[in-house]
């Protein structure tokens, strides 16, 4: 075929679009419409087979009571037939009912078989036909749902303090207990008292803050504060050395004794309301004869009497040699 011919047939076809007529073209779109209308009518009124699906599916179950262990699924998949009305109205989500399991008591097994969930969906599908449910197992997991008020507390042993300063009073925890809210297995074995942890640093001032709850499964577990207030009253330390002189205990002999050295340090602090000074009086210090050992000469020395105010103490050396007197 000619080109020139090949260019008056495509003229000739697009000639009627290039018209200015206002009703022409209001007579082409109202065609369509109709022409539209009419194929999908048409559409929708034939019947449709083995179609795929996503279905909605719901859990009923009374929150008070169980708590899911992990997310629910929210449908599944199934094979229907049926007219496209019908259908459509399932893609639209159109008054369309989901699938209910209902959970009255604590399952024993954690999932559900596409065969026994059919009877609850056939009875919700409203005039589609369910063919089969192409999703094999429904899996879930759920547990009683428990309130629990535990103590808390914070060890006083955990508390890191500078070396200069000592606890001064009791820590107190606000509120002292908190009530915990879950899963039966989560919540019964968190600890009581619960302790509660201070920041890993060493305190030389007193400690007021609020700290967060730490515990896990947060998800699923929730608590009745979220966090609580710490305080502890930290005070400074009067440190000062003291020299005592050790006697000697239980020797067998009538023989004297030379320690060496002949007097141990006691490094004492106290505090600051406890201002007279440490006298090496104050203390006594023994040298337990049970306790020598004949390799190197030297037995320990137990400190026997000590200020009962003192807040640290320490002692050097533990032992000392013993050898007789010249």
């Amino acid at each position: 075929m000619p080109v020139a011919n090949i260019k008056n047939f495509l003229l000739w076809l697009v000639k009627p679009f290039y018209s200015r007529d206002k009703q022409y073209w209001k007579v082409v779109l109202l065609c369509l419409a109709a022409a539209s209308t009419f194929w999908l009518l048409n559409a929708l009124n034939k019947n449709y087979t083995n179609i795929r699906t996503n279905y909605p599916l719901s859990f009923v179950y009374n929150p008070q009571k169980f708590i899911p262990l992990k997310p629910l699924p929210e449908e599944i998949e199934i094979n229907v037939s049926g007219k496209g009305w019908k259908l459509l109205r399932k893609y639209l989500m159109l008054d369309v009912r989901p699938a209910e399991i209902i959970i009255r008591s604590l399952p024993r097994q954690n999932y559900l078989q596409s065969s026994a969930l059919r009877p609850q969906v056939a009875a919700v599908l409203d005039g589609l036909q369910l063919n089969f449910i192409v999703t094999d197992t429904v899996l879930f997991s759920f547990d009683r749902r428990v309130k629990r008020q535990v103590a808390l507390q914070v060890d006083s042993a955990d508390i890191k303090i500078a070396d200069n300063v000592f606890i001064a009073s009791p820590v107190v925890v606000s509120p002292d207990s908190v009530l915990f809210d879950g899963p039966a297995s989560i919540v019964n074995e968190l600890p009581a008292p619960f302790p509660i942890k201070l920041p890993p640093v060493a305190l030389d001032r007193s400690f007021k803050r609020f700290l967060p709850l730490d515990y896990p499964n947060k998800s699923l577990v929730t608590a009745s504060v979220p966090d609580v207030e710490v305080s502890v009253a930290i005070s400074p330390l009067i440190w000062q050395q003291v020299p005592v002189t050790p006697v000697v205990r239980d020797h067998p002999a009538e023989t004297p004794l030379v320690l060496q050295p002949a007097t141990v340090t006691i490094r004492c602090a106290y505090a600051q309301n406890n201002a007279a000074p440490i006298t090496p009086d104050q203390f006594e210090a023994v040298v337990n004869y049970a306790t020598y050992n004949p390799a190197d000469s030297t037995a320990a020395v137990e400190l026997t009497r000590k200020p009962i105010y003192l807040k640290r103490l320490t002692m050097e050396p533990r032992r000392v040699k013993i050898q007789p007197a010249s």
